[in-house]
């Protein structure tokens, strides 16, 4: 059984996949100011506590359990800011998802909960989160779905298959590499194979004991009035079908057309995205850009992937080029309950390399996205809502170059974005390593800050290793990510920032 998103995330520090404060100056000064009065009212012990409900949206209803905390990391961390040296007060979890970390002084703390760090002054934390679908099994071996299946509409250049399954949130893409994939023309297949465990999502279906249904709808490749491009949701087949970790699984059915439609229309401002592409990093390069257009359980707007999965009512991908588009109207038929909430997703992507010596290059992608209602799309011009921050320091030199001798009590300080107002920030530390001749990255620590400065505590940065920084500025209003860091909420947003490499 592989551990759920959410399990995965507070382990190996989950990425918000895909959130003003002081300029850079004023934020060194109050942190010291806060530091400083910690020392003056230590004697104000206080408790830090913390649960972890995690709730499982599901088609039969929602249900809540408890993350069981009782192997995970829990240290609360004071700084003194005329020392610089922390001091840490070990807590603990419970398998009941409670954290307590008794003893712990007044003032802004670090408390590491797992691999991540929750820069705050708050002493009660919520690490619950939301999740689309239940609690399920996860397959670790191949375990083939072979279909046969009739109803298609002329199978099309461009055309493409979503698999999803509502109850347990399950879904995968299908785009032309599986043994038996429909030719151009064909109106049926009748042995179209893949293999399941290499779905995005691939949670077990169970039928039997859990009513999930197998579904696969025809992507249909479409022209807008306005001569855009676009894919949308157009004929689905169901099936009934109950499965098992390594076993081979068929099913059989035809493609029908849901009697629901609706229209999807954007003034979409490629051009703003692309131009904060140096703000990324003076040397990122534009990969992508897109839309996603949705349906889910309202509860699932607060799920940390609510919108990046299928299925997929609309998605707007046309071509390589950053210039904006108005699309008009975009047609698509709806599968999914009328009372759900419709939400869509805007991305640019952006990629920046990095290298250890002769090592092949590590590629690291980030993006710059919008996540709101449908209908806040179609009412004004999709473009950033939250920009890049702005010159990212590591202690007090430039982060876009590289950096030696930073020490392992390095701080990262940067300026508010030129963009939105920034409501939290999330510095992810990534290590740069070799394998196979080629260089790779991993995430060591994530902290949530409502500052615009973190010092990394001990442990984190390790003499003789190469580091970089991915700065995240987020945008969500009514939240707070250091207090409750997996809560989501619409409408968000976020943009990156990578560093260049630095080490101690």
């Amino acid at each position: 059984m592989k551990s759920s998103l959410f399990s995965l995330g507070l382990l190996v520090g989950l990425t918000g996949a895909g959130c003003a404060g002081l300029e850079e100056g004023e934020a060194m000064e109050t942190s010291v100011a806060e530091d400083s009065a910690s020392q003056v009212i230590q004697g104000l012990n206080t408790q830090v506590t913390g649960t972890s409900p995690v709730t499982f949206v599901t088609s039969s209803g929602n249900v809540t359990n408890s993350y069981n905390q009782s192997a995970t990391t829990v240290v609360a961390y004071t700084r003194d800011s005329t020392t610089g040296a922390f001091t840490a007060y070990p807590g603990s979890g419970a398998a009941d998802g409670s954290i307590s970390v008794p003893n712990v002084p007044s003032g802004r703390i670090y408390l590491r909960v797992g691999s991540r760090f929750l820069v705050s002054t708050g002493r009660t934390f919520d690490l619950g989160s939301t999740e689309w679908g239940r609690n399920g099994l996860f397959p670790w071996q191949p375990t083939p779905v072979t279909v046969s299946a009739s109803g298609l509409s002329p199978w099309q250049s461009g055309d493409y298959l979503d698999m999803y399954s509502l109850n347990p949130g399950a879904f995968g893409y299908l785009y032309g590499n599986e043994t038996g994939f429909p030719q151009a023309g064909a109106t049926s297949f009748s042995a179209l194979s893949f293999d399941y465990a290499n779905m995005t999502n691939p949670v077990l279906l169970n039928h039997l004991a859990f009513g999930d249904v197998f579904s696969l709808a025809q992507m249909r490749l479409q022209s807008s009035p306005m001569g855009v491009p676009y894919r949308s949701m157009h004929k689905v087949l169901e099936a009934n079908l109950t499965h098992a970790d390594g076993q081979s699984t068929s099913v059989s059915g035809t493609f029908t057309q849901p009697a629901a439609t609706g229209t999807f229309s954007v003034d979409w401002r490629r051009s703003a995205f692309d131009a904060l592409r140096t703000q990324v990093n003076p040397s990122a390069v534009s990969t992508y850009n897109e839309i996603w257009m949705s349906a889910r359980p309202a509860a699932v707007g607060q799920a940390l992937a609510s919108i990046s999965g299928p299925p997929l009512l609309v998605k707007l991908n046309p071509d390589a080029l950053k210039t904006d588009i108005v699309t008009g109207s975009m047609t698509y038929n709806n599968p999914l309950p009328a009372t759900w909430q419709k939400v869509a997703l805007a991305a640019a992507g952006f990629t920046k390399t990095y290298a250890l010596g002769t090592a092949t290059p590590f590629t690291m992608s980030v993006d710059i996205r919008v996540d709101q209602e449908a209908s806040a799309f179609s009412a004004a011009p999709v473009q950033p809502l939250i920009g890049p921050v702005q010159a990212p320091l590591v202690n007090t030199r430039g982060a876009f170059q590289t950096l030696t001798g930073v020490g392992t009590d390095a701080s990262l300080r940067w300026s508010k974005p030129l963009i939105g107002t920034a409501t939290n920030y999330v510095v992810n530390i990534y290590r740069l390593g070799t394998s196979n001749g080629a260089t790779t990255a991993t995430r060591v620590t994530s902290l949530h800050t409502d500052l615009q400065s973190v010092y990394l505590p001990p442990g984190v940065l390790q003499s003789g290793q190469t580091y970089f920084a991915e700065i995240q500025s987020w945008y969500q209003p009514g939240s707070d990510l250091a207090t409750s860091p997996f809560k989501r909420a619409l409408p968000r947003a976020r943009a990156s920032v990578l560093t260049g490499t630095f080490s101690p």
